[in-house]
């Protein structure tokens, strides 16, 4: 059996070759690759089909499972995984050729964790880096790494973390949220309460921001990202209220200012149609009637048809 499934959740099939690619050509050889098509109207197949290796397996979901939230694909790799580790590759992004070997030895360090991460670039369409992302300690307990993200010295993505299979089963799986907006940090979240969260300084993930993924279309599905960022919050907090870290009310307050502050920021991007969307279940949405018409009177469009009627 393999010690570890690389699980691509494919939809898009602009970069899929890519990603097979890089998952194929890790120095680490004990692992299986599994493609699992979530009903796309692409040739998912095909891509497949290029490749002869035979640690490629491929399946194809009898409906779309993500449509709402991609972690629901994630977990239907997560029932097809055989490896003791799982790692999941979105189908835009890239390994580099260490990055199983990277996580191999974190594991032998760091027998008692489960959730396992490599250090990310970010890259554009043409695979250019525009960015690195900043990098947590080696070793985080679950307060640590929840205050490193919350207080903006961390940042992450889906694909650089490999994750031990039974723990993450134990805990349900990937926690669903709409789009899949906070999944992965929710999860992890939930991972790391026993045996923190291990990081290696190695580059080895390369994300890929683009106009055809949901981090790069930063004014569509405001209304599901506002629900996402508040269940990756109220994971966050849930954590630390069963939490007897010394530190715990101060990273409270930092969760609690950054939830506050992300939500205003999301709100902003918001259409007016969204807006009125979310006013109808403002109680699902914590949106208040004076918070709305605050955030009526920022939106362009508003101050487009002010300036109409004038």
């Amino acid at each position: 059996m393999p010690l570890i499934t690389i699980a691509i959740p494919a939809y898009k099939t602009e970069f899929l070759s890519e990603a097979i690619e890089s998952a194929l050509a890790q120095t680490y050889r004990n692992m299986e690759i599994i493609v699992v098509d979530d009903c796309s109207p692409n040739d998912v197949k095909a891509v497949v089909d290029s490749f002869t290796d035979d640690r490629i397996r491929y399946y194809r979901n009898e409906v779309n499972l993500g449509k709402n939230d991609p972690s629901r694909n994630w977990q239907r790799c997560l029932e097809l995984a055989r490896g003791e580790y799982i790692c999941i590759l979105c189908d835009d992004d890239i390994y580099g050729s260490e990055f199983l070997q990277t996580m191999v030895n974190l594991t032998q360090r760091y027998p008692s964790c489960s959730a396992f991460r490599s250090g990310v670039s970010e890259v554009d369409e043409r695979g250019k880096i525009r960015k690195y992302y900043p990098l947590a300690p080696e070793h985080s307990n679950v307060e640590e790494y929840i205050w490193h993200y919350f207080s903006r010295n961390n940042h992450q993505t889906m694909s650089e973390w490999m994750l031990k299979t039974s723990s993450l089963k134990a805990i349900g799986g990937y926690v669903a949220c709409p789009m899949a907006w906070g999944a992965d940090c929710s999860t992890v979240y939930l991972l790391a309460e026993n045996g923190g969260v291990v990081t290696s300084p190695a580059r080895q993930v390369f994300f890929r921001y683009s106009g055809v993924n949901i981090t790069g279309q930063k004014f569509r599905f405001i209304p599901k990202k506002v629900l996402g960022w508040q269940r990756q919050c109220e994971t966050a907090l849930e954590i630390m209220n069963r939490s007897s870290h010394p530190d715990k009310k101060m990273i409270v307050r930092v969760v609690d200012h950054e939830y506050k502050k992300g939500r205003r920021n999301l709100f902003k991007r918001a259409s007016a149609l969204d807006l009125c969307s979310m006013l109808k279940h403002r109680k699902k949405y914590g949106l208040s009637i004076p918070f709305f018409i605050l955030m009526m009177l920022r939106n362009p469009l508003w101050h487009i048809i002010a300036k109409r009627k004038k």
